[in-house]
């Protein structure tokens, strides 16, 4: 992804190469949900050291403060909750980020992606899987399959990478993910909750 601000721990959960991006929100005003065991702080248990900083906002939205225990770098996003059906999603969008030592701002023009992520709380375990590239790919092979994306390219020769934005409407994804809940998401993160 392009901002310098895509960094180890949930930043590489959210941002990783092979990660997509939504235009739309996921989420609607009208059914916007609140689940008072996400909040609070959260450790990685994979191998890139990570906090996970969730507060609940007077709006009825969460300010997620994600941090790179290595650089101390972080991203803050504005982020929605939405159920559809039982299955827990969050859209993630950011608004600043803090970057060796120096606010990082989006370029002129630029806006925010949003970031679509599944995730479930269990007691002290928060698992969290994003929309995949390759899960993408692989449900678009199927008939009628309802989503429409691109990739992104920004670089020359060995230094190209790329991205794939999910170009389609909320409704379309709030219909695709409420009956395929599982099937553009990739492999979960999991993080503990730090007492």
């Amino acid at each position: 992804m392009r901002l310098p601000a895509v960094v180890a721990s949930l930043l590489a959960v959210i941002f990783v190469a092979g990660c997509a991006s939504t235009v739309s929100p996921l989420y609607l005003k009208t059914d916007a949900v609140t689940d008072p065991a996400i909040v609070g702080t959260w450790i990685s248990t994979d191998k890139d050291p990570g906090t996970v900083r969730i507060e609940a906002m007077n709006d009825g939205s969460y300010q997620v403060t994600i941090r790179d225990d290595k650089t101390g770098d972080n991203s803050v996003y504005q982020t929605h909750l939405i159920k559809l059906g039982s299955t827990s999603f969050a859209d993630l969008l950011l608004t600043t980020s803090h970057l060796s030592g120096q606010d990082v701002q989006l370029p002129w023009g630029a806006v925010s992606l949003h970031q679509i992520v599944k995730y479930q709380v269990a007691g002290d375990d928060l698992s969290i899987s994003v929309i995949d590239d390759n899960a993408l790919q692989k449900s678009a092979k199927q008939p009628g399959f309802p989503l429409q994306f691109r990739g992104t390219q920004v670089g020359t020769g060995s230094g190209v990478a790329g991205d794939t934005v999910i170009i389609s409407s909320t409704e379309d994804l709030r219909r695709y993910l409420s009956a395929h809940p599982a099937d553009i998401f990739g492999e979960a993160s999991h993080f503990k909750r730090q007492h």
